[in-house]
Order: structure tokens, then C-alpha cells, then sequence
């Protein structure tokens, strides 16, 4: 893999922590939000089953400013997310809500 390669960025954020993705499905035009995203890393489209990446990621935290105010802390067990279209939690090899800060907690 070339140098320009590696350093080629295919999300907005940049970052080493998990932040609130928003997707949207070339193929299908399917829209989903997660707040299980990653810098440079997709989430697989439920319907179609290709990767799609993030057009727009924020904090998962509050954000003064803008209003984000979201809770995206997971709604459901960490068995239950969806870790085999995740693309972070594939390359890890376990779920990615362990991981912050580039280390597993």
C-alpha cells in the first residue's frame, strides 16, 4: 500500500475516538445514524451488504454551540449491536463500545 493511500481520508473526522456517524447507502438511498463510528472506517448497508461510510460525524457529547445534545450511548446490549456490519468491530475482533482512546478499556 502506497504512502498516498494510507493517508487517505474516507470520513470526515479524523480522530482516534468513536463519534455519531450519519449514513447513507449509494445503492439504496438507505439513511441510518450510529453512534458506533470511526474515522476511516464503514458500516455495512443492512439491505444492500456493502460498505458505506459516514458523511458526517460529530461528538458523541454535548456540544454547546451547535445543540447536539444527543444520549447515543448504546440502547441496547453490547451483545446486540450489530458488530458483523461494523466495520471497527471486525477489525478489532470485539465489539467496538470496549474501545476508546486507542486501547481496550
Amino acid at each position: 500500500m502506497s504512502s498516498s493511500s494510507k493517508n487517505f481520508k474516507k470520513t470526515p473526522y479524523q480522530g482516534p475516538n468513536r463519534v455519531f456517524g450519519l449514513f447513507q447507502c449509494s445503492k439504496c438511498k438507505q439513511t441510518w445514524q450510529s453512534g458506533h463510528s470511526w474515522a476511516n472506517q464503514g458500516q455495512t448497508c443492512k439491505k444492500c451488504k456493502i460498505t458505506v461510510y459516514p458523511y458526517e460525524q460529530n461528538s458523541l457529547g454535548k456540544v454547546e454551540n451547535n445543540e447536539v445534545n444527543r444520549d447515543v450511548s448504546p440502547k441496547r446490549p453490547e451483545e446486540n449491536w450489530g458488530r458483523k456490519r461494523c466495520g471497527k468491530c471486525r477489525r478489532l475482533g470485539y465489539p467496538c463500545g470496549q474501545f476508546q482512546c486507542g486501547r481496550k478499556m
